[in-house]
């Protein structure tokens, strides 16, 4: 009887919990997300001549040690564009991380170097299913059964603070500058991908630098009907005057139908009536590249303004790489007389969305690419013939992604595509996946040849 009287009385209690728990602090009236954005970012150190921005896949920790492989052999392609000599790892501008590779993305750059010593011990080699279970079969664990406030995703955001992250916030991430981090959720009621960037927490007036990074990788990894949603509180209002990422005005003059939908999205955000609160689930819903966040504050024109073209200006060399750890879809199911398993069923069709998806998201990253290097050109040559010693349209661009399939050898590459996308590996699966992350680097033709000397040019005469 006293431990129902307890239960009563917290029952009670959790009757008079305000809802907005302050997971998202507002902005300060007249404040906004400064100092973490991108072009901010690229000037700030490395070469002002190149900008790399690298993303991560989803695909739970098979893709997460994938990328930690690949991450680690970027250290041995070198440079060699003039100047100081220096390699891939050092020229990173940004890290993007979708599920399960927004665990690799957020430890490296919250870490940098010292994440190669303790990534593998903190999270690759542990099981992290203890916990999943724990939050549903240990009793001492069943705060969201009773709070309706609290969900299992934020048991498990406790889970990679204590283990991983031990209190950070974004502006921890912001203090230590490059590479940024762009942690990609997917927004519930819109289907979009939301990316914890400065762009789209000023769009609900919300402080970024005091959101913890652990929480942002736990939206991340939201799996549906596993996990609860992630919530924010929209704080856009009449005490927040924090700019929003695009002219609303415009909407009427845009015919194409993906930037109107941006825009549209854009608007709704903007609308506490329309939009109080921001459900967040598992980014590889929206895009399992973690490349469309970039890719969509280029269409809404944030690659255009005024701030970026002006910091950008000596910009020769665009290099965006996709690190892909999600596996092939199936074949051999074909050759099943029965497939009647709920997992079966769920992992085929969903991994045969993500494959058909991916593909459209590396054609859209493709042209995007082209349309950057376009737009650069011809920036920089309405300023001279000559920029920093190049010719005004010595700019280029590459479009590089990197998959289980690039592996050479057959046989392992059968065996990483059998490998789960679970968060308990085994030791012998963990150091097989980081090594061909590390192989599919370093062999990387394309990526070698772009950081390369280029051939001399002639000169441009001067007009």
């Amino acid at each position: 009887m006293k431990g129902l009287g307890a239960l009563l009385a917290l029952l009670a209690l959790l009757g008079c919990v305000n809802p907005d728990r302050g997971i998202n602090p507002p902005l300060p009236r007249g404040a906004r997300n400064d100092g973490y954005g991108l072009a901010e970012i690229n000037a700030s150190s490395g070469r002002a001549d190149l900008l790399v921005l690298v993303a991560f896949s989803g695909g739970g920790k098979r893709s997460a040690a994938f990328a930690h492989g690949a991450l680690r052999a970027m250290r041995d392609v070198p440079v060699s564009l003039g100047g100081p000599p220096s390699n891939l790892l050092e020229e990173v501008d940004q890290l993007a991380g979708v599920s399960g590779g927004s665990f690799t993305a957020a430890h490296y750059a919250l870490y940098g170097k010292q994440s190669f010593e303790t990534f593998p011990e903190a999270f690759l080699y542990r099981n992290f299913f203890d916990y999943v279970w724990g939050t549903y079969f240990l009793p001492w664990q069943w705060g969201w059964l009773i709070d309706p406030y609290v969900g299992t995703n934020d048991r498990m955001t406790g889970v990679y603070d204590r283990l991983m992250f031990h209190g950070a916030t974004f502006r921890d991430l912001i203090a230590r500058g490059r590479p940024r981090l762009s942690i990609n959720a997917t927004d519930l009621a819109t289907g979009f991908a939301f990316p914890f960037l400065p762009h789209t927490f000023d769009v609900i007036c919300s402080d970024l630098a005091r959101f913890s990074v652990a929480r942002a990788v736990a939206a991340s990894n939201g799996f549906p009907l596993l996990f609860t949603p992630i919530t924010l509180t929209n704080h856009r209002g009449p005490n927040c005057d924090a700019p929003l990422p695009v002219n609303l005005s415009m909407m009427p003059m845009l015919a194409e139908f993906n930037r109107r939908r941006l825009l549209e999205i854009v608007a709704r955000a903007a609308d506490p009536e329309r939009t109080p609160w921001v459900h967040l689930l598992d980014g590889g819903i929206s895009d399992n590249l973690a490349l469309r966040a970039t890719l969509n504050f280029a269409a809404l024109g944030g690659t255009d303004t005024p701030e970026f073209t002006a910091r950008t200006m000596p910009l020769r060399r665009f290099l965006m790489i996709s690190v892909d750890g999600q596996s092939a879809t199936d074949p051999a199911l074909s050759r099943q007389r029965m497939v009647n398993g709920v997992i079966q069923v769920f992992d085929a069709v969903s991994g045969a969305q993500i494959d058909n998806y991916n593909l459209e998201t590396l054609t859209v990253a493709a042209f995007e690419v082209d349309r950057l290097v376009s737009r650069q050109r011809e920036r920089r040559c309405q300023q001279g013939a000559v920029i920093e010693g190049h010719a005004c349209d010595d700019v280029q661009g590459l479009l590089a992604h990197v998959s289980l399939a690039d592996v050479p050898d057959a046989h392992t590459r059968e065996r990483l595509r059998s490998i789960p996308t679970s968060l308990g590996l085994s030791r012998e699966e963990v150091d097989l996946l980081v090594a061909a992350g590390e192989t599919v680097i370093r062999g990387n033709g394309p990526i070698a040849a772009f950081l390369a000397p280029a051939a001399p040019r002639a000169q441009p005469a001067r007009r």
